[in-house]
């Protein structure tokens, strides 16, 4: 026989492992929709003039993570840095992955020559990763899984495990049946 001190008690506890449970789900809740109320871009988007660059780079939120490949057709290695954008911005929502070509910012020939592809991250509009030639460290025929790894060795891409919670909806994204830029 229990005392009625002793029912109250047992009966209390199970009502605080309710209470737990519910406030461990809204607790969970809660950060998925932090992790989630920032912006998803999910693709390359094409930079079109000098001014739009500025914009992209000084406009944005200041916690984006802004990479902008600087090219021309016709350069080695643009082509496969292009297809790794493609790629990464699938796996990297809250990333923007730009691209502009070097001749609507105004780039002198020179540079254009000498340091194309080149691969620039802004955060909160200041340069924090600036890749001139990045052919020069990754070869002319590289896949997003080289990007990747290049950028994370320098600390340029958000922690996989905050991504992996935030996106992959569509894992096949980068997967064609012609295409080599698969993401392993």
């Amino acid at each position: 026989q229990m005392t009625l001190q002793e029912y109250n008690m047992i009966h209390s506890q199970e009502d605080d492992e309710e209470f737990l449970q519910r406030y461990r789900k809204q607790r969970m809740e809660e950060m998925r929709q932090q992790l989630y109320s920032g912006q998803h871009f999910k693709q390359v988007f094409e930079i079109p003039s000098g001014e739009a660059f500025l914009d992209t780079v000084d406009k944005e939120h200041k916690s984006t993570l802004i990479m902008i490949h600087i090219y021309e057709e016709d350069i080695p290695g643009s082509e496969s840095l292009n297809g790794c954008m493609i790629c990464l911005a699938a796996e990297y929502p809250t990333v923007k992955f730009c691209r502009v070509k070097s001749s609507l910012i105004g780039a002198s020939a020179r540079f254009t020559t000498n340091a194309l592809p080149a691969l620039l991250v802004y955060k909160a509009g200041e340069l924090v990763g600036n890749f001139v030639r990045i052919t020069d460290q990754l070869g002319e025929d590289f896949f997003a899984v080289d990007l990747e790894a290049f950028l994370q060795e320098c600390g340029l891409l958000p922690e996989k495990d905050l991504v992996l919670l935030t996106s992959i909806q569509n894992p096949a994204a980068c997967y064609s049946e012609d295409s080599d830029l698969e993401i392993d």
